[in-house]
């Protein structure tokens, strides 16, 4: 059985929380606020992993798969000694990455 059996995958959330990392800002904003928007990413796109069942062969997917992995290791390595550019940017492209994946599973149910 998938996660979104149980309990359905919150796209208004996600949405929110993705539209909110991706607004450019210069200055950057607060490294705590950076930090707890990634976790919140971080979440949403290992729930989104875990939730997808559909073709995983298709380059496109096998391509995003690989880049979500990809980031979920490198947050792994991201600590409180990490430049705050190098957090900020980490963001941002799990933002886009989460995105992605969320517009997948929206494709995938309105097919079905």
């Amino acid at each position: 059985m998938t996660p979104n059996r149980h309990r359905p995958i919150d796209f208004a959330t996600i949405s929110r929380t993705v539209t909110e990392a991706l607004v450019f800002q210069l200055p950057l904003p607060e490294r705590t606020w950076v930090d707890v928007t990634a976790l919140k990413l971080r979440g949403h796109l290992q729930l989104l992993l875990c939730a997808y069942d559909g073709d995983a062969d298709a380059p496109r997917v096998l391509a995003l798969h690989r880049d979500a992995y990809r980031l979920l290791a490198l947050c792994d390595s991201f600590d409180a000694t990490t430049p705050s550019l190098h957090a900020y940017e980490l963001m941002r492209a799990l933002a886009e990455t989460t995105r992605s994946f969320a517009d997948l599973h929206k494709e995938k149910e309105s097919d079905q």
